[in-house]
This record gives C-alpha cells, structure tokens and sequence, in this order.
C-alpha cells in the first residue's frame, strides 16, 4: 500500500508528459500550416488508422533489404505505424522539409535517420548503393504547385528501384492520383474511414527491368491482332 501513492504520481507524470508532447507536435503542425499552408496540406495528424493501412503495403523481405524511404513526415504519425510494422529504425530514412519539424522528427525517433530536405532532392541526400525498395509518402500533392509536384514524382520515379513500391494517401476520395507514372501499375486502392478526414491509400509498383519493353510488345501485338 505504501508504494501505491508513488505509482499513482508516476502513472499522472507520465500521462501529463504524454499529453504535453501531443499539444507541442499539434502546436508545431498549426505553426507550419500558418506558414507554408500549401505544403502542409492539413491541421490534423494522420491517424493510427492510416498509418497502419501505409505500412502495410510493406511485406516483411521488402523490410529486410535495402532501404525505405517516406515523404512528408511532419510529426512522424505515419514513421510511428512503419516502425510499429516492424520497419528497422536504421533502414527508414524520414525526410521533412521543416526544419522545426525535422528537429521534432529526431527528437521523437532518434534511431531513424532523418533528412531535412524537399522530397525532390531525395537523391542528393540519400548516397550508397543500397536500393530504395519502397517509398511512402504524406505529400499533398493536390495543394502543392503543379510543377513542385510534377518535380517530386519525377524524382521519386527516378530514386525507386525496380519492383519498388510507391505508397500515397489522398483525400480526394475520387479519381486519379496526381503526377503518377504512367509505367506504375496501381497494385492496391484502400479507404480509411477512421481518419480525419478519411482518406484513400493508393500502392504501384515501379515496372521491374524488361517488364516496359514487354507491356509494350503485348501492346503491339495486341493492337495488330485487332486491325
């Protein structure tokens, strides 16, 4: 009994702490909305729901070699649900434009590694050769500049091997994605409801070598046969 007051003030302290932190990230978010709000696209952090439905994308030999990379950070919602998946700490590169929100990022997961840079000089900031297996990204690139957002897909194009996979989310629950690849088969489409707002998770795979010259071979004959 009498440790009992001990672990009571502990268990307060911890929530109080909790709690501070999540005012100081959401403080941060509606900061960095006020400033850049095209590039923030949104107030409210995305949820657990969603995380969880991004990182899911990821089998776990894609988590075992080479790297993964995600876009758009903020507070790290999402980088939670990827290490939550089991993602490696060591082969999860965050990048985050903000520097405020870059700092709170290392902070918050000081075994990842994080890079405060624009997405579309992802390249330049990621050297080696180990390959980018998948890249999850958190850009709205309904609210950014047609030609910031035509730039980080090329980018992203260019940066992800082979066989990679490409994870977005949008809210705009119909219609096409922006900027896509027109090589990249959409390989998965999900509607997260428990989100504010629901959003849709949208997967494609990067062609793998040789997969393009033979689409476009069965094109061909595709197109003899029907002449």
């Amino acid at each position: 009994m009498n440790g009992s007051p001990d672990r009571t003030e502990r268990g307060l302290n911890g929530f109080v702490g909790r709690n501070r932190m999540r005012v100081q990230r959401q403080y941060l978010i509606l900061r960095e909305l006020i400033r850049q709000p095209r590039v923030m696209g949104t107030l409210f952090p995305s949820s657990p729901a969603l995380a969880d439905e991004m990182a899911c994308a990821l089998s776990p030999s894609m988590m075992k070699s080479g790297i993964l990379v995600e876009l758009g950070a903020g507070t790290g919602p999402v980088t939670e649900g990827l290490l939550r998946r089991g993602v490696p700490p060591e082969r999860l590169f965050v990048v985050e434009k903000s520097p405020a929100l870059a700092e709170c990022l290392s902070k918050r997961f000081p075994s990842v590694n994080v890079i405060c840079c624009g997405a579309e000089e992802l390249r330049s900031h990621i050297k080696g050769d180990e390959k980018i297996r998948a890249i999850i990204s958190s850009l709205p690139f309904r609210s950014l500049p047609f030609d910031v957002g035509s730039a980080i897909m090329k980018e992203i194009e260019a940066a992800l091997s082979p066989g990679g996979l490409f994870v977005q989310f949008t809210y705009a629950l119909i219609g096409e994605m922006l900027h896509v690849p027109p090589t990249f088969k959409k390989v998965r489409s999900h509607l997260v409801l428990y989100n504010l707002p629901p959003a849709k998770v949208e997967v494609f795979r990067k062609p793998k070598r040789g997969e393009r010259h033979r689409e476009r071979e069965e094109d061909g004959t595709a197109a003899a046969e029907a002449s």
